[in-house]
């Protein structure tokens, strides 16, 4: 009988999903897809796929028993946020390689998280959960200006506010405690109205990508981020770092510190950090793979490993596998909606495939949809993204530079 990979819903984008897709056929395996809304991929790249509401953690493991009473079902994954949880429990429940899950918690709450990491308090910023006008009180006593107020559970740099004055306090709060309610997103179900308060980190951004198996950490290698004040919306990554060496071990030694003591023994991580000059300090750790395009296409890109055929691997109970190639480097340049409106189109196309090195030009809005901008909502206004590859970071930053430069989107107000 074939081994069988269930898959817990797909990424956003199609650039993304049918990487994962491909990676499971490479190594053979059947793929098995339990969603919350029907996927629509090629057939030859899904034996099978079950509809439930995914965020309901009973029906989703009730569902993949089901896939294993019908599969050989040798590992679980998720491409996410939102099913680290699920997953976690589903693996559990199948006898497979995962987060445990009374560790996956602390993956999915930045609170959670920061107590989970009291042993290494050199990597934490000043923080305090908040729940009330009383506790943001308390809090900005505690961490001081500049903070930054953020949602405890959310994903993907949603609901980021940064605090400059006492001023600016309350009226943050007080949106972020309407944002966050399940009716508005379902990832809030579990951290209704709960917030977190920390000191404002100062530096560059970076993410580190990698990998645990049976408990031992293997890096993939760290990303240069590129973030939109006032929000941080991501809207650039470069794949490997341009840190200093100095700079690049300690973040290292900071990310294999922070996943260990995170309880993470089998499975995948994207860890966001700061670097000062002088040292690293951590944002947050998924226990999943890094979006934004980082590990579906710069990391391959760069290292010729796939980071997906690994993510399988450690996920179905084998070491995932070094890069082999000769070191290149690759980045992604988004494209935002500059205000709110209906998006037409981006300029510059046909100008942007004369650029060197280009890999892909992505549109992922239609023309014609509605899009909404930061802080109404912060998932519309991403409307595309190049993707490019070159010989080193500098010359895949002058690459995107000039992409960012040729390419307009257009949205009618």
């Amino acid at each position: 009988m074939t081994d069988a990979v269930i898959m817990c819903n797909l990424r956003p984008n199609q650039l993304e999903h049918h990487a994962a897709l491909r990676a499971a056929h490479r190594l053979g395996l059947k793929v098995l897809l339990i969603t919350d809304q029907k996927a629509d991929v090629p057939p030859s790249l899904l034996a099978e796929q079950i509809r439930v509401p995914t965020y309901d953690l009973d029906q989703l493991v009730a569902a993949g028993r089901e896939l294993a009473g019908r599969h050989h079902v040798t590992g679980v994954v998720t491409w996410s946020d939102r099913d680290v949880l699920g997953t976690a429990e589903l693996a559990r429940a199948l006898g497979l390689p995962g987060l445990d899950p009374q560790a996956a918690p602390a993956f999915r709450n930045k609170y959670l998280m920061r107590a989970a990491l009291a042993a290494l308090p050199e990597y934490l910023p000043r923080h305090a959960r908040v729940t009330s006008p009383a506790e943001l009180e308390a809090a900005a006593a505690y961490v001081g200006t500049p903070a930054v107020l953020k949602p405890t559970g959310a994903a993907g740099s949603i609901g980021i506010f940064e605090i400059h004055e006492a001023a600016d306090l309350r009226p943050a709060f007080d949106q972020l405690v309407a944002y966050t309610r399940p009716e508005v997103h379902p990832i809030f179900a579990a951290s209704t109205g709960e917030l977190i308060l920390e000191e404002f980190l100062t530096g560059s951004e970076h993410s580190v990508e990698g990998y645990v198996h049976q408990g031992r950490v293997t890096l993939a290698g760290i990303t240069d981020k590129t973030t939109l004040a006032p929000f941080h919306t991501e809207t650039r990554h470069v794949f490997p770092t341009a840190l200093p060496a100095a700079a690049s071990e300690a973040v290292s030694r900071m990310a294999e510190a922070v996943v260990r003591e995170l309880g993470l023994t089998d499975g995948v991580f994207h860890l966001e950090c700061k670097w000062d000059g002088e040292r690293a300090r951590i944002v947050e750790v998924a226990a999943r793979i890094g979006g934004d395009h980082i590990t579906s296409h710069l990391v391959p890109l760069a290292t010729g490993a796939s980071f997906y055929e690994n993510t399988l691997r450690v996920a179905t109970g084998n070491a995932p596998l070094p890069a082999t190639a000769p070191p290149l480097a690759a980045g992604v340049q988004k494209f935002l909606a500059p205000h709110a409106g209906t998006f037409e189109r981006l300029d510059g196309l046909g100008e942007a495939t004369a650029v060197p090195g280009l890999e892909h030009l992505v549109v992922d809005t239609r023309p014609g949809t509605a899009v909404r901008v930061p802080p109404e909502h912060y998932m519309e206004y991403a409307l595309g993204a190049a993707i490019v590859r070159a010989g080193t970071p500098a010359e895949v930053t002058a690459a995107l530079d000039t992409l960012r430069s040729v390419i307009v989107p257009v949205v009618a107000r």
